[in-house]
């Protein structure tokens, strides 16, 4: 059965078709129902979320279920990014996100796992374990919001509040059949969230944003959280739909350009004037990033494991304690690590070099797609795999097409959204690709404009019980 999305539901409890109580009730009935089959939730807030639905606070999200990732601070509560070795962080207060959601009227009714320092393409981690995806649970919910995507789409929480460095909200968005948005870096507070990168190049890189079920979901939650106002167009005649060439991609499933061109085509028929450029060189930023990011955060990540300044991270002692299946690190963030040390930049000049082509080619992209130009491209090229097999796909040297499209909407700190591309769901595993959309700052209405058009075209669906395995 279908599920209405966080629009209808506040919709309908504000009309008094039902009450806050009745929803909330159902969605964490749903969400613990779930949860020995998905472990999507580190805590569950049953009883203070069912004695706020039965007063709920006015405003746009009043009485609504809401989900938020276990990175973000909840006064009374600790952090732990789901490792045994950093020491947990004491919240005395909620992030900035999460307390605009509740004075929006939004009720907290979990957290959600997430891979160890929220650093993976999987969700899995060795205090609360591995999250598995509600359309098949032998398969990946992808990450690092992977709680997240898992709670939303099986119907434990209305709408999901998540973060973005490297494809964090779209991976788990794309694999388990919803919308991610990531706005632009700034567009969001990060305040009072994990990790604190101020002065950190790749805090640029780094966006809070919604996990929903529909695009005019993610509008509503980016609104309460941006504290912005977005007028609608209403046509969309003459826009630009910006196609790059030569951009380095990789496919391993038919489905995913099927649904790019049929977004393509839906969207030109809307009145869309179609557009070819080449943006730039993406392999060279792409090894950029890579090496980039184990420049400046290897040394973060190291440090939190144990590591200091004057003495560098065991990777020997690690790699002999996982050889002897007694190592207590995530699988995936000691690939990270592993990668990190071979490929980051070993001089600080290179390093400042990189930053200078990446803030040109901002400068360049955002100048081709100005106020009115819509990026088109794949979220990313691979259908959610089975469990293992994503962090085996994504941490490796040179340029991986599958995640080119993906992480260029960080480094290059562009707002992008990945849509379910329903009318192409895989025959034989139900899956669902990701057709993903991208802007310069400051163009976001436009952007969720389109999305919302381009949900039209490749086909809204909502995940209902029975695609539960």
């Amino acid at each position: 059965m279908d599920r209405p999305d966080a629009v209808a539901l506040v919709s309908a409890i504000r009309a008094g078709q039902v009450t806050a109580e009745k929803v909330v009730e159902e969605h964490l009935d749903r969400l613990e129902g779930a949860q020995k089959d998905l472990n999507a939730a580190t805590r569950v807030f049953r009883d203070e979320a069912m004695v706020q639905a039965r007063n709920p606070r006015p405003g746009p999200l009043s009485g609504l279920p809401v989900s938020v990732k276990e990175t973000f601070g909840l006064a009374g509560h600790t952090v732990t990014a789901g490792s045994l070795r950093m020491p947990p962080v004491v919240c005395h207060e909620d992030a900035e996100a999460v307390r605009r959601l509740r004075e929006a009227g939004a009720i907290i009714v979990a957290r959600s796992n997430v891979p160890e320092f929220a650093m993976a393409g999987e969700t899995e981690n060795p205090r609360y374990g591995r999250t598995r995806n509600p359309i098949d649970t032998e398969r990946t919910c992808g990450g690092s919001s992977g709680g997240e995507a898992a709670l939303v789409a099986s119907g434990g929480s209305a709408a999901g509040l998540g973060s973005d460095i490297l494809g964090s909200i779209r991976i788990p968005a794309s694999f388990c059949g919803l919308v991610g948005f990531k706005p632009a870096s700034g567009s969001v507070s990060k305040a009072g969230s994990w990790p604190q990168l101020a002065g950190y190049f790749t805090d640029s890189w780094l966006s809070a944003g919604p996990i929903v079920r529909s695009v005019r979901d993610a509008r509503l939650m980016y609104q309460v959280l941006s504290g912005s106002n977005l007028a609608v167009r209403g046509d969309l005649a003459g826009v630009r739909l910006v196609d790059p060439v030569g951009f380095p991609m990789a496919f391993r499933h038919e489905s995913i350009p099927a649904a790019v061109a049929q977004g393509r085509q839906g969207l030109l028929e809307a009145g869309m004037r179609g557009e070819s450029s080449h943006l730039g060189d993406v392999g060279r930023w792409y090894r950029d990033m890579i090496r980039y990011l184990g420049w400046e955060l290897l040394p973060v990540l190291e440090g939190l494991l144990g590591g200091s300044d004057t003495a560098r991270f065991p990777l020997g002692r690690e790699t002999i304690a996982r050889w002897r299946g007694r190592s207590d690190i995530y699988d995936g963030l000691f690939r990270l690590i592993v990668v990190g040390r071979l490929t980051r930049f070993r001089r600080r000049g290179a390093a400042v070099r990189a930053v200078d082509r990446f803030e040109t080619a901002r400068a360049r992209v955002r100048k081709i797609l100005g106020s009115d130009g819509i990026l088109l491209l794949p979220t990313l090229g691979t259908l959610a795999p089975r469990h293992g097999r994503m962090n085996r796909l994504s941490f490796k040297p040179g340029i991986n097409g599958v995640f080119t499209p993906l992480t260029l909407c960080n480094y290059l700190d562009l707002p992008a959204v990945s849509v379910p591309a329903w009318n192409s769901r895989d025959p034989a595993t139900g899956l669902v690709p990701g057709v993903m959309l991208a802007s310069s700052p400051g163009a976001e209405a436009l952007l969720l404009e389109v999305a919302e058009r381009l949900e039209g075209v490749v086909g809204r669906g909502t995940l209902g019980e029975e695609t539960h395995r």
